[in-house]
């Protein structure tokens, strides 16, 4: 269970939400938290039952709720985690920039790509060892920020729908991994991740408005010294590297049939969004955020009938169920 909820968590936790970027946009206030929590929590146990009732455990097989349009499911899928990796690139970009110096080329982000390239070839049991790293380091920069003091402590009004369009964005943003969490626990264990998952971040983001100052760029990353700025660079790195780890693989199953090396795929997809990326962070979450959303509530929704319905999981499935459930860790690493 803290496995499952630390990978969940770990993916809604990146440059964004500890730059405090994402607090100034969707969530700056307690009634806003409120708000995603309760929304985060039902969607989320809407997919991970669907992917329990009908042992779907990928993204390319929930597009059987989609009938005739799962191919179109599936590329705006592909689509709203390609639009993850290139904010989350272009944060680590900003944010390392602004905390290390700016180089003149996107290396930060560049890096950042490399070892989510590598954690993304390792399996789901690497990413939540690295998930569950990820949050400690969150949570112990959050605790030394308090300590230091800053920001203005105080909330900033946030329009009512900006903090559910982050909830179900957050939610389409870890479908590929809630797939397969969901597929292998009881009904009870997906209620239970479900919640779980919404409290802690809730109260991560509780933790991280007193420390944002929503009159800068960057409102959780002002003033700190040389020591501080190394510590945080480094949590802000291995967050964005879980974060793109987790949102590589639909893409990847995408392209599939039209790369069938599964490290080019790897490499063509971060190189394409690495390139983006410099069209700058601010960009990428107005924009962004919100088509990804708008994917995720259509997505919400026929999990919800598709699991009422019982809808037929696909053929290659059952193969893989023959061999039992440890074939999914395969199963999720990119094919060859």
């Amino acid at each position: 269970m803290i496995g499952d909820v630390s990978v969940t968590v770990g993916s809604c936790v990146g440059v964004g939400f500890l730059s405090g970027k994402e607090a100034q946009i969707f969530w700056g206030n307690g009634a806003s938290i409120a708000v995603f929590a309760v929304i985060f929590a039902i969607c989320t146990f809407a997919i991970r039952e669907f992917c329990r009732a009908t042992r779907t455990a990928t993204v390319g097989e929930m597009s059987a709720m989609f009938a005739k349009g799962a191919t179109v499911w599936q590329a705006a899928i592909a689509f709203c985690s390609f639009v993850c990796i290139v904010t989350a690139l272009a944060g680590t970009e900003q944010c390392l920039g602004a905390l290390l110096g700016a180089p003149p080329l996107p290396a930060y982000a560049f890096v950042a790509a490399l070892f989510a390239a590598l954690l993304s070839r390792a399996g789901i049991k690497a990413l939540k060892i690295a998930d569950t790293l990820s949050l400690l380091l969150a949570g112990a920069m959050l605790a030394a920020l308090f300590a230091k003091g800053g920001g203005n402590s105080a909330e900033i009004a946030i329009p009512v729908w900006q903090p559910a369009v982050y909830a179900v964005f957050s939610v389409t943003m870890t479908l590929g991994t809630s797939a397969k969490l969901g597929a292998e626990c009881s009904q009870r264990d997906n209620a239970t991740a479900s919640l779980l998952s919404a409290l802690v971040i809730a109260a991560l983001m509780c933790a991280a408005l007193p420390l944002c100052n929503f009159n800068a760029e960057l409102p959780a990353l002002g003033g700190l010294d040389l020591p501080m700025r190394a510590f945080v660079s480094i949590t802000l790195l291995l967050s964005a590297v879980t974060g793109l780890a987790a949102n590589v693989l639909p893409v990847t199953e995408l392209l599939g049939d039209v790369i069938p090396d599964g490290t080019l795929r790897i490499i063509v997809i971060f190189g394409f969004a690495l390139a983006l990326s410099v069209f700058g962070f601010d960009f990428a979450l107005r924009a962004g955020y919100s088509a990804v959303a708008a994917v995720g509530v259509i997505t919400v929704i026929a999990a919800i009938r598709g699991g009422r319905r019982g809808v037929e999981h696909p053929t290659r499935l059952t193969q893989i169920n023959r061999k039992g459930r440890d074939s999914l860790d395969k199963a999720w690493r990119p094919r060859r």
